[in-house]
């Protein structure tokens, strides 16, 4: 069985891989950013800020995928394409969010005020990236579900770990956890 990498490294691996080495280098790059002058430097700066969250996202993907493939019964009815879909459009949203933190800061010192329509825009495209992450957050929580009861689910079964799908170190705790009880079992 081929195994990606990052699914058999521990937990406290993971966060450091994922979530503290991407917000170390972040907080170096905010310190770069304020001495930058050059605009295409600094929007540059906020695209690396991007590429940062990518390792995320590919081990959302590896990680349900994994999950996904090993499920032992069929009472799970919702394809994993929406998902992928889904957390594309997650990437884009980080995408935008970060560009539109970079498109108010490069007002701040010129004195002029933003356009109101890029910002509806922006605003539009936010709310659809929430409305994406609470179905990555359903998607997720009705597979583990159905990978530790063995049978169809309802949202009463799901709710404790939907609600904390909201904060990505929960989800990474969890997923990785069951994971490599997963894996001690295979």
């Amino acid at each position: 069985m081929n195994i990606n990498y990052f699914l058999t490294l521990s937990t406290r691996k993971i966060f450091l891989l994922l979530v503290l080495t991407p917000i170390i280098m972040q907080l170096a790059l905010v310190n770069i950013v304020q001495a930058v002058s050059d605009e295409r430097l600094y929007y540059f700066l906020f695209f690396i800020f991007w590429l940062l969250c990518f390792p995320y996202f590919y081990w959302l993907n590896a990680a349900v995928r994994f999950l996904y493939n090993n499920k032992k019964n069929n009472n799970f009815k919702i394809d994993f394409i929406n998902f992928k879909i889904s957390l594309l459009v997650n990437l884009i949203t980080v995408f935008n969010f970060i560009f539109f933190v970079a498109y108010i800061f490069s007002f701040i010192d010129s004195g002029e005020s933003p356009n109101i329509n890029i910002i509806g825009f922006m605003g539009f495209i936010q709310f659809i990236g929430v409305v994406s992450f609470a179905y990555n957050g359903y998607f997720i929580s009705k597979l583990l579900a159905t990978l530790d009861l063995e049978k169809k689910v309802y949202f009463s079964d799901i709710s404790g770990n939907f609600i904390l799908f909201s904060f990505p170190l929960a989800s990474v705790w969890i997923i990785q956890g069951k994971i490599r009880k997963m894996l001690g079992d295979v």
